[in-house]
């Protein structure tokens, strides 16, 4: 990439060697960044030669990084800039979104985090078939942990996003299956993203959308007057995805006839439109997903054999929401921040109670089901942080102890067990004489020991019958584990 063709990106840090980290992660990208260390230097930089990028720290040794923004836009209001800023700061953050930033990064910023984010400005939009989608390539491409639109550092996704990466720069088809909601099409268009073809088109075709009828047209083409209401020629999506990324999504809905046809075309690149003869060939990488069993629907004659030898060359199963951990709440606080700012609601955080239901949820509907809770919440309410009170059903109808008990097995205290356990009231004065008292946290030891045993040490499990945060358990076993040495105790 000749110089003058890259982007240009201005940094505004006052920390030295943190600047020259964020710069060395954003070599790969093949951008030209700037760094300025004060506000004012900022302001100077964009009045004098405004960059196509601005990533901006709030906290300057002159000047707040909010009037750096105010004074940005005021001069060039659709020049995008990235705030990035502490913890403590998420707040004043989603402000500055308000205001006119584009996205934030929380600091100290990973080098996966920092190149998508800056990745996602550039990204430039591709015509799909007639009727179709929309749907963003990257220009730059990147890689990480926050991965082409993707959040979270579970251990599930981190082994997601490896095979993305070893996967990308080969031309084999990757099969991608996962239930609804999960994600392949972020996946699919990661895959082309960080990809050689990252600079050509990523189309997409949901065979399950389309009636089956047309399919064929939208997948090949077809000439004016091929069919009844085929009023003139049209491109199909393999010839719109030529050097680029053909996505067929719900491959396992596409007719068996049709499925000979494309098996035919992914084996030569050799295809014909609708009613015409004449041969055309592309170059074009597959990428195919859906949410049932692939060889499933094969052993059931839905799905041809051979094709699927064709195509599950590289299988990738993206998990579920509820087997991601804490990526639940780090998915649900981008949603909020987001959404907060397109429907202008003052939404900066959740409640912990609010946090709790989220990681105990099994969120049968994943991420669509994640995103639909949150425009629920933002769309419906106004204030700061959302309560459980504005959670939606059936999350609103859930206390700690269902969300526990939702699992099979899950151990269960009758009444009587209840009733069992305590002493009547003519037994006290026995009771009291008979057995000790304890101390407090002795007492509750006991009882959080005596619920992890019960949840065969799920730990999550637990909390939920206890109705406490697993945090809260987490924090009291560590310190009776420190103190184990003192009290003489076992944890």
């Amino acid at each position: 990439m000749e110089a003058e063709a890259k982007k240009r990106v201005l940094m505004v840090e006052d920390t030295a060697s943190v600047a020259a980290l964020y710069k060395s992660y954003l070599n790969p990208l093949g951008m030209h960044v700037d760094i300025v260390g004060t506000g004012g230097e900022a302001k100077t930089y964009v009045s004098e030669n405004p960059p196509d990028l601005i990533l901006l720290d709030l906290r300057l040794p002159d000047i707040q990084g909010m009037e750096v923004l105010e004074f940005v836009k005021s001069l060039h209001a659709d020049l995008p800039v990235i705030i990035m800023t502490a913890h403590g700061s998420i707040d004043v953050a989603v402000e500055a979104m308000r205001l006119g930033a584009r996205d934030f990064l929380i600091k100290p910023c990973e080098a996966d985090g920092l190149r998508i984010t800056v990745s996602n400005v550039f990204k430039r939009k591709v015509a799909p078939p007639e009727g179709g989608e929309v749907i963003a390539t990257d220009e730059t491409g990147t890689d990480g942990t926050h991965y082409q639109g993707f959040i979270g550092k579970s251990l599930k996704m981190q082994g997601v996003y490896r095979i993305i990466e070893s996967a990308a720069a080969s031309k084999a088809t990757v099969f991608i299956t996962g239930e609804s909601g999960t994600g392949k099409e972020v996946c699919a268009d990661a895959i082309h993203s960080a990809s050689p073809r990252k600079g050509g088109p990523f189309v997409a075709i949901n065979c399950a959308a389309i009636p089956k009828e047309l399919i064929e047209s939208e997948l090949f083409g077809h000439l004016k007057g091929a069919f009844t209401g085929a009023a003139a020629e049209r491109k199909g999506a393999v010839e719109l995805a030529h050097n680029g990324t053909l996505f067929l999504d719900e491959l396992c809905e596409m007719d068996l006839d049709l499925q000979s046809k494309l098996l035919r075309f992914i084996q030569t690149g050799v295809f014909h439109k609708l009613g015409s003869s004449k041969e055309m060939k592309v170059d074009v990488r597959f990428v195919c997903a859906t949410n049932r069993d692939p060889w499933e629907e094969v052993k059931a004659g839905r799905f041809r054999e051979d094709l699927y030898y064709r195509l599950h060359v590289i299988p990738l199963k993206l998990p579920p929401l509820c087997e991601r951990g804490d990526d639940v709440i780090e998915i649900a606080r981008s949603l909020l921040a987001h959404m907060a700012v397109e429907e202008k609601k003052p939404f900066v955080r959740f409640d912990d109670e609010v946090v709790d239901i989220f990681r105990k949820y099994n969120w049968p509907g994943n991420v669509r089901q994640l995103q639909n809770v949150i425009r629920n919440i933002v769309v419906l309410n106004s204030a700061e942080a959302v309560a459980k009170e504005m959670l939606p059903p059936p999350l609103n109808e859930i206390s700690g102890v269902n969300l526990a008990l939702e699992e099979v097995g899950e151990p269960t205290l009758s009444t009587q067990d209840v009733v069992q356990s305590q002493p009547s009231s003519l037994e006290k004065s026995d009771v009291t004489q008979s057995r000790p008292i304890l101390p407090l946290w002795q007492v509750e030891k006991q009882a959080i020991e005596a619920a992890i045993e019960a949840c065969d040490g799920n730990i999550p499990r637990a909390a939920g019958l206890l109705e406490v945060s697993p945090s809260t358990i987490y924090r009291k076993l560590q310190t009776w584990q420190e103190t184990t040495g003192v009290k003489g105790e076992t944890v």
